[in-house]
């Protein structure tokens, strides 16, 4: 088997990611018992707090909100951020678990505007803040930006200090969804100058699947404290009250913690910390450009996007060949790639692949040049044997 479908959920994990969700499952309710079970997993669970807490720089542990998924933490900012209307800004380069919240908010009175995702740097900025002035002349009251730091299609990535600071200086929070960035690149919330970074389990840091993480500003805390909950229930605390304890995270946090998943992620990140950025960014980067420089001799491949240069996934198209018997075929001979529109719309219509999407091929540090080497003969042999090499 060869794997390269880690965009989508990164195979295989660390040992040490097992050995946390094992002793995760023989732990008590988090906050739910003052016997020994229950503290040990309410210390585990802030103890994974703390680590994300310091790994991102995160002002304090009460900055740091666990969710079951990413798309979760992305939608529950967003429709509490926006719970009176108001205008959410979005590139066109986003995952449905920014655009289809986004939409969402739309039908139910609000506004949605876009800028331009893809392409320079100067022209992502500019259009970005064309998009601000236009909504202010049309007198709409933006209150939200969310935008991806790292595309899951290609590598575009978003000059985000300088998105950030324009949001800053127009008043409006920026949240940032990190799903292919976690784990792939260091990440700072206060160096990034981002309200909320948004990040799931299961990719880039390693864990299992079933969490996700908002880290947040001052400013944004503060908001989310002061807004209607959109979800009610047990939070370990403040059982006579009617409504969730005004402070974050109890607040956004109703119900048992998924500690196995979030466990799975401090383990992740330990990994990731005795690897070190420099090493994984260096193995992604050289993995592609092996992939690519391989893929663009083969007759009938069209490699989309690939003058670009951030950390991100390749992703091509078969000329004389349809993409999904191609993966199909690909699939049968033990190569796990993902085709199609990646839950990406928006940003397939943006570079070009429209309605049909690609192929995308997604590494990870366990991916090697003989793995790449090994799919590309098998790539080679898949459209000889349909006609498509042409």
């Amino acid at each position: 088997m060869i794997y390269f479908d880690n965009g989508a959920t990164t195979l295989p994990k660390p040992d040490g990611v097992f050995r946390a969700v094992r002793h995760a499952m023989g732990l008590g309710n988090p906050g739910r018992g003052g016997h020994n079970l229950s503290l040990q997993g309410a210390r585990l669970l802030y103890s994974v707090r703390e680590h994300f807490c310091t790994h991102f720089s995160a002002p304090s542990p009460n900055h740091v909100c666990f969710f079951y998924s990413a798309t979760e933490a992305l939608n529950r900012v967003m429709k509490s951020v926006l719970y009176q209307g108001g205008t959410v800004l979005i590139s066109d380069m986003e995952h449905n678990a920014v655009r289809r919240p986004a939409l969402s908010l739309a039908r139910r009175g609000g506004t949605v505007c876009y800028f331009k995702g893809h392409g320079r740097e100067e022209e992502i900025v500019s259009s970005f803040g064309a998009a601000v002035k236009e909504a202010h002349r049309a007198g709409r009251d933006v209150k939200l930006a969310v935008f991806l730091h790292t595309s899951n299609i290609c590598r575009q990535t978003l000059p985000v200090k300088k998105l950030t600071d324009l949001c800053r200086k127009n008043e409006i929070l920026s949240l940032v969804d990190c799903a292919q960035a976690a784990g792939h690149l260091p990440l700072h919330l206060q160096d990034l100058g981002a309200d909320g970074l948004c990040m799931p389990s299961h990719k880039g840091l390693f864990g299992i699947a079933g969490a996700g993480v908002l880290l947040c500003s001052p400013k944004l805390k503060d908001t989310l404290e002061q807004v209607p909950t959109l979800v009610q229930g047990g939070a370990g605390s403040a059982s006579l009250e009617e409504d969730m304890p005004l402070f974050l995270p109890e607040r956004l946090e109703a119900g048992t913690p998924g500690l196995p998943a979030i466990a799975s992620m401090g383990a992740g990140l330990s990994f990731i910390e005795k690897r070190g950025y420099e090493q994984i960014s260096g193995q992604l980067s050289m993995l592609y450009k092996h992939c690519a420089d391989r893929l663009m001799h083969i007759q009938g491949i069209t490699l989309q996007a690939s003058e670009l240069r951030g950390i991100g996934p390749l992703l091509f198209t078969a000329d004389h060949m349809d993409n999904a018997v191609l993966s199909d075929a690909l699939s049968a001979r033990g190569v796990c790639v993902r085709e199609g529109l990646h839950c990406a719309p928006l940003a397939h219509d943006s570079i070009g692949t429209g309605r049909d999407g690609g192929i995308r091929v997604s590494f990870s540090v366990f991916n090697t040049t003989a793995q790449i080497d090994r799919f590309v003969c098998i790539l080679k042999e898949e459209l000889c044997a349909a006609g498509a090499c042409r």
